[in-house]
């Protein structure tokens, strides 16, 4: 007996395929085609989910890459100090504890501010050009301060606490220093709006 040869073509009909007639589709349903099988659909639900996951990351991506550019006019607050003496800005609410200075103007480039009580705080780009940050103190009345005399650690504090070196009056519409009584320091800021912060040891009315 001869053993027919064998046929490596993997487009040929299976024998399989030759010895039983195809099944008839069911009334009223559509064919399946022959490559649409389980494992095909597994693979594409596989694929169609990580694209979703894929697109919901490129979506966080955006919002943070817009959250950490350079703030606006209005925006909030705070600075660190990063390794290699550089300072770093960290937005957060202007409610927050935490954002102890607010955004009065920015410029673009290398620019001063409008006058000496601002923080002046030079960003950099890629290309060099950046932006000045001219930063006020984001304080209301009755609020204390400690480190003062250092832009980046300054903070809010309790009045209470002992380490409270300052209290703050804030005096809008106004940018006459004498307006300020008993005051040991007093910043301008142009705004908007125009106004004196005044400051004070935390024990005297001011």
């Amino acid at each position: 007996m001869t053993t027919p040869p064998s046929d490596d073509n993997p487009f040929r009909t299976p024998d399989y395929a030759t010895q039983y007639p195809p099944m008839a589709p069911v009334p009223g349903q559509p064919a399946i085609p022959h490559w649409f099988t389980v494992k095909v659909r597994i693979t594409l639900a596989a694929c169609v989910v990580l694209a979703l996951a894929l697109g919901s990351l490129a979506a966080l991506g955006l919002n943070s890459l817009g959250g950490s550019g350079t703030p606006s006019n209005g925006d909030c607050l705070y600075l660190t100090r990063e390794s290699g003496d550089r300072t770093a800005y960290h937005r957060v609410g202007c409610g927050s504890d935490s954002a102890t200075y607010q955004v009065d103007r920015v410029y673009s480039g290398s620019s001063s501010c409008p006058s000496n009580g601002y923080v002046r705080f030079k960003t950099t780009t890629g290309s060099g050009t950046g932006r000045t940050l001219c930063l006020a103190l984001n304080v209301r009345t009755g609020d204390c301060l400690r480190d003062i005399d250092d832009d980046v650690t300054v903070a809010k504090v309790s009045c209470s606490d002992p380490a409270a070196t300052e209290r703050v009056e804030v005096l809008t519409g106004s940018r006459d220093r004498t307006d300020c009584e008993d005051a040991d320091e007093i910043r301008v800021y142009t705004g908007p709006p125009i106004r004196l912060v005044c400051l004070a040891p935390p024990g005297e009315n001011i």
